[in-house]
């Protein structure tokens, strides 16, 4: 590239490098680009991008004009965004096209370097920017769109640099991906001086931006808030993962962690979704998708999803758990600043449920008491003090890790069909027969050996079976260690919620079901609020678990606002139903 090259035309074959690259790839989630105009009667060759731009630039005035009726201002919001659409349509062809060197008209009559990112390019963050009309729905079963101006757009950024935007400030948190989306809205803005000045071809990250000034009006911005959730639901996790990560947990250790769909907001409440076993967290995508209906929820909270294999017993997931929230806190607010940590929202599904209870509790070493699991003559040994003090042996500091700890602060805590007394299931023999193929990490066995053998004196009773502690089936049962060890534990006081399901097969609601937990299980009786939902055990797919999530979440914005506004209107344009 010569020194004499602008930094609009660089950007161009940036972008077109990009889409080029991608084009290359036979990729089943991102829709390749058909060829424009095929369906109009003015073709390219007709009408050019030139006089495209020139009509985009007379609507642009218009909108500016504040003597318009509500009809006409419509009428050119429409327009705009068809000839819009087309545009990008027009710019995405051209850089997929076989045999691009990125050399579009584009460069010389649209301007690249108003796209607000903070990068020097957008070939260092995204490899597709797809219009979201163009994604067909596989998984999300509603489709939810904001009218306004502008085109929505899904940015496609791939793994490496997810994870590298990661390591910098957690802006995209992704593991075990390939890759990860922004949702967008495209705006073509031209500026009043001079007048014949290059328009601004803008990338609007909407979710963080709900309006745009145009003169001295305010317009809302078109979105599209379920395409991006669709494509990065396929591109993130794949079916046969789950069963990967029940039977050969070693083989997801990558996955283990914080992901989010969305840019860190330090305005944001965060929500922290924990799945459950043989689950990932795509498990929570229906009802994502439903609260970002909700305008006073998506802009103010900020859902994070705690990715796990789920072959580990639940204490030991746990305890990953504890250090992943540690962790991102450390990396975006290293001095504890930001309140809105400590009024995060903790939200666990079955087995998560359990990760998200235990976490909660203020005291945790003594589910070893509870579970009468400990020499009595030794239980002086069990105290606050090994929060901070390691045991004097180091082959312990495994053990201090899972049941020394500090609860994690959080304002409220929702339970999600959460085997709290355990599941009866777990003692099935075909369940049984699925325990024993469970292989554990390595660093898992390798420590648990070493407590067993090198300590002799090791305070528990019977610690030959400790390997069997640390296989999530084994814990599930209402007679596993940990189980037993839960009751009776003192959690933080703070608001509490459980929603669980019953499949209606038992007229008493206290000997009802939701196939898989036990009403007598999920039942909790500290404070807690909870809601019935007709529904099995995948509770957190049904539509009056995301309406009670609403509810809750409108009260809790209520004493701990973030940023708190509400504009414009959703519109679902896939009626489908459950």
């Amino acid at each position: 590239m010569t020194r004499g090259t602008s930094g609009a035309t660089r950007l161009a074959l940036a972008l077109a490098a990009a889409w080029a690259l991608l084009a290359a790839c036979e990729s089943p989630v991102i829709p390749k680009p058909d060829k424009p105009d095929v369906e109009h009667a003015l073709t390219r060759e007709a009408f050019s991008d030139r006089m495209l731009v020139d009509q985009l630039r007379h609507d642009w005035r218009e909108l500016k004009r504040a003597d318009l009726a509500p009809e006409r201002r419509q009428a050119v919001i429409d327009r705009y965004n068809s000839r819009l659409e087309t545009l990008m349509a027009r710019l995405r062809y051209d850089v997929h096209a076989e045999g691009s060197t990125g050399a579009t008209p584009f460069q010389d009559i649209v301007d690249f370097s108003h796209t607000g990112l903070s990068l020097p390019s957008l070939r260092m963050v995204y490899e597709d920017i797809v219009p979201a009309g163009e994604v067909e729905f596989e998984y999300l079963k509603e489709h939810y769109v904001a009218p306004g101006l502008g085109v929505p757009l899904v940015g496609v950024v791939p793994a490496d640099v997810a994870r590298e935007l990661q390591d910098k400030d957690a802006a995209l948190a992704s593991a075990h991906t390939q890759g990860t989306v922004v949702t967008l809205t495209a705006v073509l803005d031209f500026p009043d001086t001079p007048r014949n000045a290059r328009p601004n071809l803008r990338f609007i990250p909407r979710l963080e931006q709900e309006t745009i000034d145009v003169g001295r009006l305010c317009y809302q911005l078109a979105a599209d808030l379920s395409a991006p959730m669709e494509i990065y639901w396929r591109l993130t996790y794949e079916d046969k993962n789950r069963f990967l990560g029940l039977l050969r947990p070693q083989k997801m250790r990558e996955s283990i962690g914080l992901t989010s769909l969305q840019p860190y907001n330090p305005n944001k409440i965060p929500v922290v979704l924990t799945h459950g076993l043989l689950s990932d967290a795509r498990t929570f995508g229906q009802l994502v998708n439903r609260l970002y209906v909700d305008p006073d929820i998506r802009n103010n909270f900020q859902f994070w999803y705690f990715n796990y294999p789920t072959g580990p017993a639940w204490v030991y997931n746990a305890a990953a758990y504890r250090g992943a929230l540690a962790a991102v806190r450390e990396k975006v607010d290293p001095k504890h600043r930001n309140r809105n940590w400590d009024n995060m929202v903790v939200v666990g599904h079955s087995m998560g449920g359990l990760i998200t209870h235990f976490s909660q509790c203020e005291e945790p070493w003594n589910m070893l008491v509870n579970a009468e699991v400990v020499d009595p003559a030794r239980l002086a040994e069990l105290d606050k003090s090994h929060i901070d003090k390691p045991f004097e042996d180091p082959a312990m500091e495994q053990f201090r890790q899972l049941y020394f700890f500090r609860p994690v602060k959080a304002g409220m805590v929702v339970y999600f069909a959460t085997p709290h007394r355990g599941a009866p299931m777990a003692d099935f023999g075909i369940v049984r027969l699925l325990t024993g193929l469970i292989e554990l990490p390595f660093a898992i066995v390798n420590e648990t050996i070493n407590m067993v053998t090198l300590n002799p004196d090791l305070f528990l009773l019977n610690p030959s079976e400790m390997t069997r502690w640390f296989t999530s089936v084994d814990q599930l049962s209402p007679e596993g260690y940990s189980i037993r060890g839960l009751q009776g534990l003192k959690t933080r006081d703070v608001p509490t919620f459980s929603v669980i399901g019953n499949r209606g097969r038992c007229g008493l609601l206290a000997r009802s079901s939701d196939g898989v937990v036990p009403y007598w299980s999920s039942h909790i009786n500290w404070g807690v609020e909870e809601f019935i939902v007709p529904e099995s055990h995948s509770v957190q797919k049904h539509k009056d678990t995301a309406e009670y999530m609403k509810i809750i979440l409108h009260e809790y914005l209520q004493e701990h606002p973030a940023i708190r506004y509400t504009r414009g209107s959703i519109v679902n344009i896939n009626q489908e139903s459950e």
